[in-house]
């Protein structure tokens, strides 16, 4: 699908086709005129009150933040070629593949490919929570399986939306209390409870995906409201059959009580213990 007539973004970014939509915006493919080099886009609805704090929470985030686990922030503005209707827009680097949700849409994953995936999400929310930052929306939309059109290289998954992170770059903990942040799905119970969000909540988060990733089911379906108040009163259901120490590790990192989540630091070097003892198993 074409892009609307936009103009050349800073002069330079030039919009192509429409790759993506969100509630609070669109993702454009396009191109640095300048560079010659293909971008990505991502244009705000509108540059009202509530997306200008979530643009500008997203773009100070990932200016503060560089890893090869994280969607690169390249540039960043405001259209004003409405002058009535101005636009804020982020200016990122391009990725080629397919976002988590649609690939458990389309197949089974093999037990490697999930540790390989929970071993580069939690290598990337190691390095964002040392940072002093909390993604609070972690869900395999947000996740993208990037390729590198290689048969050497593996797909890496990389953590793109930080439009609600908390942490440095976002609002007091006390303006944050009694707002419920992140997608239903996926909340930590102390987010369902509208407590302030930690690097625990991202665990959390990440323990349902990565559950979604053996299931192929959402652990708390349904309508919103009652699906993010059901986690605190009950367990999400995790298979005892899972391979490996799947069963334990997803277990302990859902938690209902934050402190008794494992961090992302004690989680990367196990979900590199699980690709390891994955490959031994296929070979």
């Amino acid at each position: 699908m074409n892009a609307p007539e936009i103009p050349a973004l800073l002069g330079r970014y030039r919009p192509q086709t429409i790759i993506g939509r969100g509630g609070e915006a669109s993702v454009f493919r396009a191109v640095d005129e300048i560079l010659d080099r293909e971008v990505a886009i991502k244009l705000y609805r509108s540059g009202g009150e509530e997306e200008m704090t979530q643009y500008r929470t997203e773009q100070s985030a990932l200016a503060r933040l560089s890893h090869h686990g994280i969607v690169s922030l390249i540039d960043a503005g405001i259209d004003y070629s409405a002058p009535q209707d101005p636009r804020p827009f982020l200016v990122m680097e391009l990725v080629t593949g397919n976002d988590l949700a649609t690939a458990l849409a389309e197949r089974e994953l093999t037990v490697e490919e999930i540790a390989e995936i929970g071993y580069d999400v939690s290598e990337a929310l190691e390095y964002v929570h040392a940072n002093g930052v909390v993604h609070r929306d972690i869900k395999p939309s947000n996740v993208m399986l990037v390729s590198y059109g290689t048969t050497t290289f593996r797909a890496r998954a990389r953590l793109t939306d930080f439009g609600i992170a908390s942490g440095i770059v976002a609002a007091p903990a006390h303006e944050e209390e009694g707002r419920t942040t992140g997608t239903a799905a996926y909340l930590s119970p102390e987010q369902a409870s509208r407590q302030t969000a930690t690097a625990a909540s991202d665990v959390y988060s990440l323990g349902l995906v990565l559950l979604e990733c053996f299931t192929r089911r959402v652990a708390f379906p349904g309508e919103p409201v009652p699906a993010a108040l059901a986690r605190l009163e009950v367990d999400p259901p995790i298979p005892d059959g899972l391979p490996g120490d799947w069963t334990a590790l997803l277990r302990a990192m859902t938690a209902r009580d934050p402190a008794a989540r494992p961090s992302a630091a004690q989680l990367t070097p196990a979900f590199r213990e699980a690709v390891i003892a994955a490959s031994r198993a296929t070979a």
